[in-house]
């Protein structure tokens, strides 16, 4: 459990291992604290420990693939309340690993980073903040994949048991109004190759977002972004509460093509100079309990082209509702219509020990469908189990978009 308390001798050690390593989030939650203590940390520790077993398609050999790791999670925030670093904060989340398995070399386990996220964020005044490191940043009002965040398309909802790693960048971001929020970054974004595409470069993004409360809560945004791979594109998000239950959001963004080609092999369908969108609209219900169910569908201007369904090296890879993004320059599903219905329960059966999230994806255009359970149980206040489940079908055509048709995980969750 979380444990706000004035800087030991650890954190301060930490601090100077770490200073010129940086990532971040803009909320500011620290335990008031002495007059003469210069430093106010807050930090958690998690044990996660699991085991994992996956059934492979005939493709790739058939059977199943297992995998046991074990990960020792920090996440500690640092913030300074005198000068000559007032208003200055420091967030690390360094990742202690081990794991094995047996997976084929075709469908590699990406390993956590060492350090999920460390970054350094200054407040200077006036709404004004900067700040550079190793940062995982999100938006919008997406249940899985969001359009306008193509630096991070994976929001997490996909694998919820692992971490999704920062990326280097510097940042800024300045008030407009009383309402609204401008924010600029620079990042490097780590793209894995993809033969044909240049994935070298600095990613450039900016974002503006107004939000009122008044009344029923509604948010707006626009972005522009592009570079390191990937072509400029523009896009915007909407969010407005229907009543006291209902929510309606949308996300889109569009650009002429999805990636750059470096002239080494035939463009991709998806890269062809020619504009392209893609976006989602979901209708949310959340109950007083706490619970929500949404569906949301999505449509992908980028899919990939029949002959490219069949070739497992671009395929197999984007996430399409089965696992994490793998940073490549590929959009992440590869047909162009589906439909999600998702829904939460974080107290099952009315005792809040008890958790569920299920999730139905189904391709429109062509018969596929990926589902997805996960049921967790708190014996304790430091202590979670966690059950995991998933299942994914596709017809002839599109079996190369689904390596594993079956998953289940076991995992524990321990928090110091």
């Amino acid at each position: 459990m979380r444990n706000p308390r004035p800087a030991t001798g650890l954190s301060a050690a930490l601090l100077a291992v770490f200073a010129a390593a940086p990532t971040a989030a803009d909320d500011w939650a620290f335990a008031t604290q002495s007059a003469d203590s210069r430093w106010s940390s807050d930090s958690e520790w998690t044990l996660q420990l699991i085991r994992e077993q996956q059934q492979l398609f005939a493709p790739l050999g058939g059977g199943s693939a297992d995998r046991s790791a074990a990960e020792l999670r920090l996440d500690l925030q640092l913030r300074c309340s005198a000068a000559p670093c007032d208003d200055t904060r420091l967030v690390l989340k360094p990742r202690l690993a081990a794991a094995s398995g047996d997976r084929p070399a075709s469908l590699p386990d990406p390993q956590p980073d060492w350090l999920a996220e460390g970054y350094v964020l200054h407040d200077l005044g006036s709404g004004r903040r900067i700040g550079a490191g190793k940062r995982l940043v999100g938006w919008g009002p997406s249940l899985l994949y969001s359009p306008t965040n193509r630096l991070f398309p994976d929001n997490g909802a996909v694998t919820p048991r692992r971490d999704i790693p920062g990326k280097p960048m510097a940042f800024a971001s300045a008030d407009l109004s009383a309402h609204g929020r401008a924010s600029l970054l620079l990042a490097d974004p780590r793209l894995d190759e993809v033969a044909g595409i240049d994935s070298g470069g600095g990613f450039g993004l900016a974002r503006a977002e107004w939000n009122w409360v008044e009344g029923q809560i509604t948010t707006v945004g626009t972005v522009a972004g592009g570079g390191g791979g990937f072509r400029p594109y523009v896009g915007g998000y909407f969010q407005h509460g229907l009543g006291d239950a209902w929510t309606f959001g949308a996300e889109a963004a569009a650009s002429r093509g999805y990636a750059e080609g470096d002239g080494s092999a035939a463009p991709l369908a998806q890269n062809r100079a020619h504009w392209h969108w893609d976006g989602v609209a979901n209708l949310r219900y959340g109950a007083a309990s706490g619970a929500e169910i949404g569906l949301e569908l999505i449509y992908n201007g980028y899919a990939l082209s029949e002959t490219e369904w069949r070739n497992p090296l671009l395929a197999a890879y984007p996430s399409a509702g089965r696992g994490p993004s793998r940073n490549r320059p590929l959009h992440p599903f590869v047909q162009s219509r589906y439909a999600l219905l998702q829904g939460t329960w974080p107290k099952l059966f009315g005792d809040r020990r008890w958790g569920l999230t299920a999730r139905l994806l189904q391709g429109l255009d062509r018969p596929s469908s990926s589902a997805f359970a996960e049921l967790s149980f708190s014996p304790s206040d430091t202590t979670t189990v966690y059950l995991g489940l998933s299942n994914n079908r596709a017809d002839a055509a599109l079996e190369m978009s689904q390596p594993v048709t079956r998953s289940a995980y076991l995992a524990l969750d321990a928090f110091f």
